[in-house]
């Protein structure tokens, strides 16, 4: 697990924009960022994965859909990630972006990809 997580923080890390795990953002976190889950698939088994992408804009999503158009770029058909022990690969689903509703100013993108992590369990 240790080892998928900090390969895709890594890949996420590289993107302008500060990378949550989801249920890690802190109270005091400014926009624009990125979240996703903290997710281990079985080393044979794909799972879903998601990128949230956030920025505050009152008038537009513009600013979340370049983000998430570049994320999108990054990956193309499929992007392996090396970590401890292999690799983790992000491939994209459909559908690949949305946009989720606007809260107050925030607009987000939501990003559908499927990742699969290719090295030993427990690493």
């Amino acid at each position: 697990m240790i080892s998928t997580a900090q390969a895709i923080y890594g890949f996420l890390s590289g993107f302008e924009i500060p990378a949550y795990n989801e249920q890690l953002v802190p109270d005091d976190a400014v926009l624009p960022y990125l979240t996703y889950p903290l997710t281990e698939p079985e080393w044979d088994t794909p799972a879903t994965f998601h990128i949230n992408v956030y920025y505050r804009d009152r008038a537009s999503n513009l600013a979340a859909m370049q983000k998430a158009d570049e994320i999108v770029r990054a990956i193309g058909t499929g992007i392996r990630i090396q970590c401890e022990g292999g690799y983790v690969a992000l491939y994209p689903q459909t559908p690949l972006i949305q946009a989720l509703p606007t809260e107050d100013d925030v607009r987000a993108a939501y990003i559908n990809l499927q990742i699969n992590a290719y090295h030993m369990p427990g690493i």
